[in-house]
């Protein structure tokens, strides 16, 4: 897999930040397609390490809420920044504009749980985040961080896909990349590249 590097060291607790973040429009009644899922799947097991027994997958795509372009590149300059596709990046943005229930339909390698919303309010509801991160250790011990993604942006080939994806590990521990995928011929989704949005560091 290549990376890329368009890296943002944010030197704020914004592990914090993205738990508890005020949610943008919930499409809570549409409903993601297998595809989704599929894609979805293939990038956390693409990222899965030894760390941990139990994934915690946030239970709701993160929709668009972190600005994460340059208001002032083109769509062009951007896709060619992130490796990706014009029509995958702007089907990306339109999608994402509202966050989608996930379901339990991830094809995981490893055991996951699906972070409820009102279980997640109810772990990070506090304004320490070591306080926070606390509650999310007891009440997961083998889980090493939670992982929010992003719906999957397909472009005009229905070949190629981008994925948004963060992963937070505490309250001055995380990282976000757009991650690029292809169809193969078999059918199945596979990681191409990746490029490294953010990345938390200690004030």
């Amino acid at each position: 897999m290549k990376h890329h590097t368009a890296v943002n060291i944010l030197r704020l607790s914004l592990c914090a930040a993205v738990i508890t973040t005020a949610p943008i429009a919930l499409c809570a009644g549409a409903k993601l397609h297998e595809f989704d899922y599929q894609i979805i799947s293939s990038v956390i097991n693409h990222g899965i390490d030894e760390d941990g027994e139990n994934i915690i997958v946030d239970g709701m795509t993160t929709g668009a809420n972190i600005n994460i372009f340059k208001s002032s590149q083109t769509v062009e300059e951007l896709a060619l920044e992130f490796d990706t596709t014009v029509t995958a990046l702007r089907e990306w943005t339109r999608i994402n504009g509202r966050r989608y229930i996930l379901q339990e339909k991830l094809a995981l390698d490893r055991q996951y749980t699906l972070l409820a919303e009102v279980d997640r309010s109810d772990i990070f509801n506090d304004d320490d985040p070591a306080v926070n991160w606390r509650r999310f250790r007891t009440r997961f011990p083998h889980a090493a961080g939670i992982i929010r993604v992003s719906r999957p942006g397909i472009d005009d080939t229905a070949k190629n896909a981008i994925v948004y994806l963060e992963y937070a590990c505490g309250a001055y521990c995380g990282s976000a990349r757009l991650v690029n995928l292809a169809q193969a011929e078999s059918g199945a989704w596979l990681v191409t590249s990746g490029t490294l949005v953010w990345i938390t560091a200690p004030q």
